[in-house]
């Protein structure tokens, strides 16, 4: 048991945190950022120091995560209800181990099955990313996710609404991918790029629709677009050196360009073999016109 003295002398840098715990720092930055641990010590503009409480509350984390499979928004919905000490009390906020029953009992509850809206949210993903917004319907919703009409009318007044918290809710997921496959990364900002591209792939379509929306200015959808990309961009600052790096809207953009072009390419090059069958000379004169063009850059 950790002492409530020992706990306010005890600091740590972010180094020694990830010893501790075997958490990689990038996914610590990721948890802040999420609101999963509560804010470190500043100490200067670019030093902060953590203590008992992030260290418990990152073993926490991975505990259920790995055993229990819980999403980074239930755990925060569910961590502070359960253990408030170690968010508001930073000299004795210290996990106590009659504290393990209540949330393991509050895991096992989501073992049972995810809660109706939850599930109606995750046929939205799906249904919304394989057909695209216009082509889904309340009906198709309901359906999939084998519920009543009414059920669904608890919890989302309109597509237009469970449209938006798919978005959102698809951009936390691409945000988790995207911070598991940076441990071991160096930082290089081609390589954010594509691996930010490939956790937006199976996403893709609903990122675009959401931008497409937004630019009509229709009601709602900017600000589920806007919060989609904040989202994103705080997972690629806090996979980043340093423990306040800096937001990096620039490598959103690019990977959400990079994964449109390598989503469209292979139909350029249905078009392109269609067009040759179609009218062989104008297509060969064409290719061969912009090959020489290129050449000559």
């Amino acid at each position: 048991m950790v002492t409530d003295s020992l706990v306010a002398l005890r600091r740590f840098t972010m180094s020694q945190l990830v010893d501790r715990t075997g958490i990689p720092a990038a996914t610590v930055r990721y948890y802040l950022a999420s609101g999963l641990l509560p804010p470190p010590l500043k100490v200067s503009p670019n030093r902060f120091l953590y203590d008992e409480r992030h260290a418990e509350l990152l073993r926490l984390i991975r505990l259920v995560r790995d055993r229990r499979g819980l999403s980074i928004e239930t755990i925060g919905n569910l961590l502070p209800e359960l253990l408030p000490d170690l968010y508001d009390k930073p000299t004795t906020g210290v996990f106590h181990p009659e504290m393990w029953d209540q949330l393991l009992a509050a895991a096992a509850r989501v073992d049972a099955g995810p809660p109706v809206m939850e599930r109606i949210v995750d046929v939205g993903i799906g249904l919304f990313g394989a057909r695209g917004y216009a082509d889904v319907t309340i009906d198709d919703v309901c359906r999939t996710a084998a519920i009543a009409k009414g059920s669904f009318y608890r919890h989302f007044s309109s597509k237009e609404e469970l449209f938006s918290a798919a978005v959102e809710e698809s951009a936390r997921r691409v945000a988790a991918a995207f911070v598991e496959t940076s441990a071991h990364d160096g930082g290089d900002r081609t390589s954010e790029v594509d691996r930010l591209a490939m956790a937006l792939s199976p996403h893709l379509v609903l990122f675009l629709d959401a931008a497409s929306l937004a630019a009509q200015r229709r009601p709602g959808y900017a600000r589920a677009y806007r919060n989609a990309v904040t989202t994103l961009t705080r997972a690629v600052a806090g996979a980043r050196a340093g423990d306040e790096p800096p937001p990096e809207q620039d490598i959103v953009a690019a990977a959400l360009v990079a994964e449109v072009r390598r989503a469209v390419e292979p139909q350029f090059a249905v078009e392109d073999a269609q067009a040759s069958v179609g009218a062989p000379g104008s297509a060969d004169l064409d290719r061969g016109g912009l090959t020489e063009r290129v050449g000559r850059r």
